[in-house]
């Protein structure tokens, strides 16, 4: 019998370069089976090719979003393809899990993990069920374990003394433990002094943001560095283009991490306040001027867990695209990053005259959208 839904056939693309998670590589051929684009060293004769142009990256991250607060078909249009919810009501979270290619694709924490009554409960920004109180340790290895079954891919608990009490250090110990036990790493918002140190000590793996209620010390950002924990960036919200105090705490700390080689990861904190829905320029703006090299900003936002062979990767069914290539001055990188474009290998390899994508021009993009501002201290 036959298939009633065949495959498409084959098509080829070219385009003038593609990021491979470390570095630019130059023209490249990719075949499409209509889902994924793989490198391809040869086009057969009367193959279906088309020469695209422009720049492919195969993901655009962006390390931390609320995604209820913002328009995600809007994000994905504006280049991020791929999206890190870091809080909110795991029934309603766990529904973007779903592979709708409208939207970026999505991993979860489900609820935020405070004390009773901690941050960020009486915030304003989080609806009702977004946090889970728990009173010490073994409410807290429940909480873990609820929200792993619910979908979360990561596991995220507030220390912010600035708004009053957080968990206990047995509490925060047990709350990495338990996610560890089961493979899934561990995410600390950190607000208040010597909540930096507390995040590090009990072995979390991740900062929900560059610190910026505290000069870190040296030697805790080398400890940071040498156990590979991740700093995610958020220096926009600290005045959304208007610099304030804590932007330059924030700043100071980032550029001491990058040049002790420690791992940043691009994030905006999307819902918090009027940020760019889709590549932030001011973020990765503020990242270069914080003295994290040109380099390391792309593989924040664009990194891929993969050797650096030389190779293009494998690519889709989301992708990234940028008209032309990367520019030489490192000051025009963000404003060229931020008129990326997110796009489905479908929509590429379909002729020109059946989609909007770009062809033999680039596709109109729309100045990007902002989104509501809501109380400025979301986690």
């Amino acid at each position: 019998m036959s298939d009633a839904h065949p495959a498409p056939a084959d098509a080829y693309l070219t385009v003038d370069a593609v990021w491979n998670g470390h570095r630019f590589l130059g023209p490249t051929t990719f075949r499409s089976d209509g889902e994924r684009l793989h490198p391809a060293d040869d086009i057969p004769a009367r193959a279906p090719h088309r020469h695209l142009g422009g720049t492919l990256f195969p993901r655009l991250t962006d390390h931390h979003t609320h995604l209820g607060l913002t328009d995600q078909p809007a994000v994905f249009a504006g280049g991020i393809t791929h999206a890190i919810d870091l809080g909110w009501v795991p029934a309603i979270a766990a529904g973007w899990l779903t592979d709708d290619l409208a939207r970026p694709s999505v991993s979860i924490v489900g609820t935020l993990i405070t004390c009773r009554g901690g941050y960020p409960v009486n915030a304003g920004w989080g609806p009702p069920g977004s946090s889970t109180e728990v009173g010490g340790e073994r409410e807290a290895r429940l909480a873990v374990r609820e929200n792993i079954m619910l979908g979360a891919s990561r596991i995220k608990v507030t220390l912010n003394t600035e708004a009053g009490e957080t968990v206990d250090d047995r509490t925060l110990h047990g709350i990495v433990s338990e996610s560890h036990a089961h493979g899934v790493p561990v995410t600390v918002h950190v607000e208040g002094d010597g909540q930096t140190a507390r995040a590090v000590h009990a072995g979390a793996d991740q900062l929900a943001h560059t610190p910026f209620t505290e000069r870190v010390d040296d030697d805790l950002i080398a400890e940071s560095v040498r156990r590979g924990i991740g700093w995610v960036s958020t220096l926009d919200i600290h005045g959304w283009g208007d610099p304030t105090e804590q932007h330059g705490i924030a700043s100071d700390n980032l550029g001491r991490f990058a040049s002790a080689g420690g791992r940043i990861l691009y994030g905006t904190d999307l819902g918090n306040g009027p940020l760019a829905v889709g590549v932030n320029a001011r973020e990765l703006r503020g990242m270069l001027e914080a003295g994290v090299h040109p380099d390391a900003v792309l593989r924040s936002i664009g990194g891929l867990r993969r050797p650096d062979d030389g190779r293009a990767p494998t690519i889709g069914p989301r992708l990234a695209w940028v008209e032309g290539t990367a520019p030489s001055d490192p000051a025009a990188l963000p404003d060229w990053l931020a008129s990326a474009h997110g796009l489905t290998v479908r929509a590429l390899t379909t002729p020109p005259e059946h989609v909007d994508g770009p062809g033999a021009a680039a596709p109109a993009h729309p100045a990007p959208a902002s989104a509501p501002a809501p109380p400025k201290d979301l986690a």
